[in-house]
């Protein structure tokens, strides 16, 4: 009897640990979440400080907010908030995935590509990437 409740207790155990082994995959939402910063391009200033936090909001949405400051031109935070919208085989060049945030009105704020370092790069409007000194990263904080 003895044996029997121990064999119980060891199967319950072992499926325990299994359980909390399997995850399932991580969805393009919850990969792209995180805290990321740089400086962007810009036409009438030295550059757009940015600060920008992505949020896994669920499996299917995500969302952010975007803070950008023009340097030289004033001190005075800019703060955006939206949608992520993920989108796959996209633009002339089929990337893999791109990340598209959408303000509130839904126009397309940034097109960011996903690097396999886990900063992102700033597309061009046609999702398009730069080449040599023109890339732009914002990097994984």
């Amino acid at each position: 009897m003895r044996l029997k409740l121990l064999a119980g207790v060891s199967a319950v155990a072992a499926l325990t640990a299994l359980a909390g082994c399997s995850s399932a995959p991580q969805s393009q939402y919850g990969k792209a979440a995180g805290n990321y910063q740089g400086v962007l391009p810009c036409v009438d200033c030295a550059g757009i400080r940015t600060d920008l936090k992505i949020t896994n909001d669920n499996d299917i949405s995500g969302s952010f907010n975007l803070r950008s400051v023009r340097e030289g031109k004033s001190d005075k935070v800019l703060e955006t908030k939206g949608n992520l919208q993920v989108q796959t085989n996209a633009g002339p060049q089929s990337l893999p995935t791109v990340y598209v945030l959408k303000g509130a009105d839904g126009n397309t704020i940034y097109n960011l590509r996903p690097l396999d370092n886990g900063d992102l790069q700033l597309l061009k409007p046609d999702q398009s990437t730069a080449q040599g000194n023109d890339a732009v990263v914002l990097k994984r904080r």
